[in-house]
């Protein structure tokens, strides 16, 4: 007998799946399978009203049968004396209380059903208010980043900036849908999506209109006065922010020209719009850059663009000599290149199914190695070491081949993370350079992509002025920093909003520490590039 408090493997590992919350309003797949779950058990609902109608009809014709007996005097001494009497509490009794057994056995039978039905909680992936909130801000987000036409979105038809084409929607947005979504966006500080979404649901407001469908009888009133005062607050802030912090920041967003008309005639407000490349600027100069590059532009001048090119590489591994790799080069300074098929279609859809199961809200690292969860990143993540699953071995030894590193988790490189987007999921402008000492940094970034993203979630580089639209199997490559270990803070990079699609991606980050005996000395050079053109 094990007498010992310590679980084994499987105990844990059955501890932490009937532990496990799923991510619901920041992983797509997971609200995928939050649709599923639901068909279960509105099924079972449903099922469950039919029973409850039979008993319930049941029960008030017993009960109206046995008011007639009261009111005849059942309970007066000597009532059944009477053979009329007796006659009617017999009948009553003997036809009505079988229909009443068979009606709550009924009832009884569906206690799994019952069961199953209290036992949906957050833990079995039930969303909560705040789930709906974020969910609410992601929209508002797409909206900040692809202009979507609000007015085609209140007729269920989305259009965007990157997309004109609609795709319809099956379900009609209200105009108190319109008033969350709003005041969601408020609430995370996308003034500009705030502002206008608010305005939207003005527009709509048509009275008690509004209020007649069903989804939302369970939503918190709202009259047309609320609407107006969260509008016009909304647009007070908005000019507020923008006076005092300029458009666009990592935390906050606006139009570029105050609401106000006498505020809008500022020369601050009329300069042109320019573009910054080549080296580290200001933030809120990246966040514009980012914002362009998200919408599909190339920031580039046609000098550096005509120098690109693509080609068919091995980098001389005999593992691609029969099968090379299709490579494209994104940019010659800092070196940033495409390969594709690095990932198999079978490989991608292996590796989703076995990771969407530990996938947990992503969260940013601070530079003290602590983490925080932030609006700045909405997705879901989990890490798989190389022993996680058999194709992870294999993937680190194909890169490994590929850059000529070592990719060992522990020694090498950090163990895979797979991560998945949500409703407008993105990760904002940053560095994959982790400040905590050269040994364990990031100096190549190995990102693959596993599923294709019909529109939206690009990987852009603000200071680069380039982007690349997610294609699964393909892996977008670059180097942190140079063999000196000092960070290149061109590369920093964002992925970009997801609009239509389900993202998901998978990092490999070498360490710097750990290529020692990998990666060659270049004499008096220490600023050299860590990654050679691959040949």
């Amino acid at each position: 007998m094990r007498i010992s408090s310590e679980k084994t493997p499987e105990e844990a590992q059955n501890l932490k799946k009937a532990q496990y919350t799923p991510p619901l309003s920041t992983s797509t797949y997971h609200l995928s399978g939050l649709a599923r779950d639901e068909i279960r058990a509105t099924a079972k609902l449903q099922d469950l009203t039919e029973a409850l109608s039979g008993a319930l009809d049941v029960a008030s014709r017993y009960l109206s049968s046995w008011e007639e007996l009261e009111a005849a005097g059942v309970d007066a001494e000597g009532f059944a004396s009477h053979p009329l009497h007796a006659y009617a509490l017999t009948k009553h009794v003997s036809l009505g209380w079988p229909h009443v057994q068979a009606s709550l056995r009924a009832l009884s039978d569906r206690s799994q059903a019952i069961e199953f039905l209290l036992g949906r909680t957050r833990t079995r992936g039930v969303p909560t208010g705040e789930d709906l909130a974020t969910v609410a801000g992601g929209l508002a987000r797409l909206h900040d980043y692809y202009s979507l036409n609000l007015t085609a979105l209140a007729h269920a038809q989305l259009v965007s900036a990157i997309d004109a084409h609609p795709v319809p929607a099956r379900i009609t947005p209200t105009a108190l849908d319109l008033h969350r979504i709003g005041s969601a966006a408020v609430s995370h500080n996308v003034l500009n999506s705030g502002v206008d979404f608010l305005k939207a649901a003005l527009d709509r407001w048509d009275g008690n209109a509004s209020f007649v469908r069903s989804l939302d009888a369970f939503d918190a009133h709202v009259d047309l006065d609320d609407v107006m005062k969260t509008f016009k607050k909304a647009t007070r802030i908005h000019d507020q922010l923008l006076e005092k912090k300029g458009s666009r920041s990592k935390l906050h967003s606006t139009h570029a020209s105050p609401l106000n008309r006498t505020l809008a005639r500022k020369r601050k407000y009329h300069k042109k719009e320019e573009v910054h490349l080549g080296k580290l600027g200001a933030e809120a100069q990246g966040m514009k850059q980012y914002l362009r590059l998200c919408r599909g532009e190339d920031l580039r001048p046609v000098d550096i663009t005509s120098r690109l090119y693509c080609r068919y590489v091995t980098n001389g591994s005999p593992l691609y000599k029969i099968g090379p790799l299709r490579m494209e080069v994104q940019s010659l300074d800092p070196y940033v290149v495409t390969l594709e098929e690095v990932v198999t279609p079978s490989e991608a859809a292996a590796l989703v199914r076995s990771s969407a199961g530990f996938l947990e809200r992503s969260s940013t690292i601070r530079n003290n190695g602590g983490t925080l969860e932030s609006f700045m990143r909405t997705s879901s993540t989990t890490w798989l070491p190389d022993n996680g699953h058999s194709l992870l071995s294999v993937l680190t030894h194909r890169i490994e081949q590929l850059i000529g590193v070592n990719a060992r988790d522990g020694d090498g490189a950090e163990v895979f993370q797979v991560v998945n987007y949500g409703v407008g999921g993105h990760f904002s402008v940053h560095h994959d350079h982790v400040p905590l000492g050269l040994v364990k940094d990031r100096m190549l970034t190995f990102l693959m992509y596993l599923t294709d993203v019909p529109q939206g979630g690009r990987t852009v580089f603000p200071w680069v002025g380039a982007g690349v639209r997610p294609k699964r199997g393909s892996t977008l490559l670059w180097s942190n920093m140079n063999r000196a270990g000092v960070p290149d803070h061109r590369v920093q990079h964002g992925a970009c909003p997801v609009l239509m699609g389900d993202k998901w991606v998978m990092n490999k980050w070498i360490y710097y520490g750990g290529q020692f005996r990998t990666l060659p000395c270049v004499p008096g050079d220490p600023s050299a590039p860590i990654l050679r053109p691959l040949r």
